[in-house]
């Protein structure tokens, strides 16, 4: 007995891909200066430079997910990591 096939994405995995993990790179990547622990000039230059390889990993791991739930689950995740950062950072 053959192993069943693997389904090709679905419309909410590749939705995920293309609009929710660039936005939570993006997030990410605003939020890194408020731990990076060095002067604030090499602070954004980190995040400047994590930015680029962010926005390519972050919807190929989104379509690595097993199911829709988890693809915008680890997307949320991040992304409120991210604005609680920056959300303490601001106020």
């Amino acid at each position: 007995m053959s192993p069943p096939a693997r389904r090709a994405p679905g419309l909410g995995r590749l939705v995920a891909a293309v609009l929710g993990a660039p936005v939570a790179a993006l997030l990410v990547s605003l939020a890194l200066p408020a731990v990076v622990p060095a002067s604030s000039d090499v602070r954004y230059l980190a995040a400047c430079i994590v930015v680029i390889p962010l926005m390519a990993a972050a919807p190929c791991a989104v379509l690595l997910a097993r199911s829709t739930a988890r693809a915008w689950g680890g997307i949320a995740l991040a992304s409120v990591a991210s604005l609680v950062v920056l959300w303490r950072a601001f106020t």
